[in-house]
């Protein structure tokens, strides 16, 4: 459920998600700042799937960070994020998308298939409006509300950061 969508330009990294939060079949209006666009530790996480995965996430990033910026590295730290998810709930597997910002650069991560971004790009359920938004030229704020408009699995408002490469 959700969106994120994410535009580097020359100078900054910019991303957006909506502030959908579902719980059974019942959608939550008190957007919860753990689940879907947080920034800790020097990263920024835009997650779409599970709020308790990326709860975790965000708590784990809080005390580690890759040890560079590239699509080896972010693999590796997703695998320990794994482990240590395993720790806690006996799952290992990372189910949700994301869009990871560290150091300047940005990351499509789907479980382990982990991609650099080097011009935009969108995960979650209204991800494809998103994309079709973002081809066409417009910024991340517009491609979420079209998102949002086009997806029952999005709803406003936007939420959005700009970082500095």
């Amino acid at each position: 459920m959700s969106i994120v969508a994410v535009k580097v330009l020359k100078d900054t990294i910019e991303i957006a998600s909506d502030s959908i939060t579902v719980r059974g079949w019942t959608q939550s209006k008190s957007n919860n700042s753990f689940s879907k666009l947080v920034q800790v530790n020097g990263m920024t996480i835009g997650g779409t799937g599970g709020a308790e995965e990326s709860a975790l996430l965000y708590v784990y990033c809080s005390t580690r960070r890759p040890e560079q910026p590239t699509e080896g590295a972010i693999i590796n730290f997703f695998s320990e994020f794994a482990s240590w998810k395993n720790e806690k709930t006996n799952s290992s597997s990372v189910r949700n998308d994301y869009i990871f910002i560290f150091d300047g650069h940005a990351f499509n991560v789907e479980s382990f298939f982990v991609q650099e971004i080097t011009d935009f790009c969108a995960v979650g359920a209204g991800m494809d409006f998103a994309l079709a938004a973002l081809h066409l030229g417009r910024d991340v704020v517009k491609a979420v509300e079209v998102a949002c408009e086009l997806s029952v699995f999005c709803e406003l408002p936007v939420k959005k950061f700009v970082i500095q490469k």
